[in-house]
């Protein structure tokens, strides 16, 4: 949990918002601390592209056979060109320019996001548009599915 406190730190002002079902009891089998560095470049990410002031959001939903954590943020959106992309080694998007919080990194962050999640027999992707923010979400298998 310190890299969420350490990004409440870094951005006090940021409204985060929790959408997860109630009474939702899941299980995955996952190494938390890779997760956690997962949900950190997501959250991240959100926090540096998104306008000061808009609130991000992060939620879970339950699929047929896995868990879906998503984080949705109102940056600029993407192309689908640019979606194509996120994934790879050394990847930024031209263009697109920091709005909060700490400038551009290397471009590693989701190309690792999806190296960890892959290694957990999971799923990365994202959703948007241009001019409507984006959603990226990773899916992890359930247990006993």
């Amino acid at each position: 949990m310190q890299h969420y406190y350490d990004l409440r730190v870094t951005a006090p002002e940021r409204s985060l918002v929790l959408e997860v079902p109630e009474d939702c009891a899941i299980m995955v089998l996952a190494d938390r601390a890779r997760i956690c560095q997962v949900m950190t470049n997501y959250l991240t990410n959100a926090i540096r592209y998104s306008p000061p002031g808009q609130p991000i959001h992060i939620g879970l939903t339950v699929q047929e056979n896995a868990a879906r954590v998503w984080v949705r943020d109102q940056g600029p959106g993407l192309t689908e060109e640019e979606q194509a992309h996120l994934w790879q080694r050394f990847s930024q998007i031209k263009g697109i320019h920091v709005q909060s919080g700490s400038g551009k990194g290397l471009g590693l962050g989701l190309y690792i996001c999806q190296t960890l999640i892959a290694e957990h027999q999971g799923e990365v992707g994202v959703e948007s548009e241009p001019g409507k923010g984006s959603t990226f979400w990773f899916s992890l298998p359930l247990i006993g599915c």
